[in-house]
């Protein structure tokens, strides 16, 4: 099964991204410019802890 991945520029101030097993949690505090989309600067796109890909949690 694949797991969803999520660049920079999808993640909006306020989304969180949580570790099913440890709790740990990044909150993103700013939102990417989309300069990403040309530059290549955010390639990463699968955030990873404990051995698992970190779920996301949005701010309704």
């Amino acid at each position: 099964m694949k797991l969803r991945t999520y660049s920079c520029y999808e993640l909006k101030k306020g989304d969180s991204l949580v570790c099913e097993n440890c709790g740990f949690e990044l909150t993103v505090v700013k939102e990417c410019n989309l300069s990403c989309l040309t530059e290549g600067c955010c390639d990463l796109t699968e955030f990873v802890c404990c051995g698992e890909q970190m779920k996301i949690k949005r701010e309704e």
